[in-house]
């Protein structure tokens, strides 16, 4: 194991790893905190979107996703500059909706001879990113979810779906990235979200080896929990139905720490989620902590803090 050193030069004891869990916009905040609580950070990203720039490059060049795997690159990215560069979004013509980074990735999958983990370590050197981000899985996967009126299919279409009742994918049984059940494996902390619930995060932890390795982890399993429903997968739905929900699909999976945003409600879309008397028989420790920036979103700072507490404490 690698060792640290503090400023000074002296040997400040093996290197400290985390691996955040998850997809899109929320996984990205967790990602622009763990970098200062610990040595290396892998990403484990879901690729069961089908929507946007990422849905069409899918259906037109026979690839995984490239949208989230390309947030969390650049979540992470030392190298700003790039960093902008590559999240660039085209806004007319042919490319109109199609983001530079997501083209990028998809020809550097094909000049690395279709292997899109390569593809991804090379744009990580080239953003200077203190880490990985791996894809769940190589294989194509569909997300379906079970609703009062039948079947829906499709990440796009799930998330604009109220009231589901349970998410699988299809191929049910698709083989994780072994990269990924390592990194998890060697992990001093794993954090899962915050982000989507039946788009972003259960689509990894439907993955069985991916589930398996988070179940079996020594350190903490470590739940941010969204700051409010969101409208479509999730509303009208609490925090204690968000993990009966994760429950009920991973049963194996125990939430050690429950970060909770205590503070100024957030004013988007959706109810704030909020502690109630069910959710401490669900979760080993509950941790509340003001967790809102100024754009009603996770605070990539106060994220840093309290999971600085959490490793120490655990």
């Amino acid at each position: 194991m690698t060792a640290r050193t503090d400023p000074g030069g002296r040997d400040a004891g093996p290197a400290r790893r985390a691996v955040a869990i998850g997809g899109g916009h929320g996984l990205a905040r967790a990602l622009r905190a763990l970098p200062g609580v610990v040595d290396d950070v892998t990403a484990v990203v879901t690729v069961a979107d089908d929507g946007g720039s990422s849905g069409r490059l899918r259906r037109d060049f026979d690839v995984l996703p490239p949208g989230d795997l390309r947030m969390a690159l650049t979540a992470m990215a030392r190298n700003e500059q790039l960093a902008r560069l590559v999240g660039f979004r085209f806004r007319r013509g042919e490319l109109a909706g199609h983001s530079l980074g997501n083209l990028m990735l998809v020809a550097m999958e094909e000049l690395a001879g279709g292997d899109l983990v390569t593809a991804l370590d090379q744009l990580a050197t080239m953003l200077d990113v203190p880490g990985r981000v791996l894809p769940c899985t190589l294989e194509p996967v569909t997300l379906h979810a079970m609703t009062a009126q039948g079947e829906v299919a499709g990440q796009a279409t799930v998330t604009t779906t109220p009231r589901l009742e349970r998410v699988w994918l299809e191929p049910a049984r698709p083989t994780a990235h072994p990269d990924a059940v390592e990194a998890i494996g060697c992990a001093d902390m794993v954090v899962l979200g915050p982000g989507s619930l039946y788009t972003s995060l259960l689509p990894n932890l439907l993955v069985p080896d991916i589930a398996r390795a988070v179940s079996a982890l020594q350190g903490p399993v470590v739940l941010v929990a969204n700051l409010r429903e969101q409208p479509g997968e999730t509303e009208s739905m609490g925090l204690s139905s968000h993990l009966d929900a994760l429950n009920s699909h991973v049963p194996d999976l125990a939430v050690d720490v429950l970060l909770v945003h205590d503070g100024p409600a957030p004013t988007g879309a959706g109810a704030p989620l909020t502690v109630d008397d069910r959710i401490d028989d669900s979760v080993g420790t509950v941790v509340r902590a003001d967790l809102l920036d100024g754009s009603d979103g996770h605070d990539p700072t106060a994220l840093m803090r309290v999971l600085e507490q959490v490793l120490h404490s655990g």
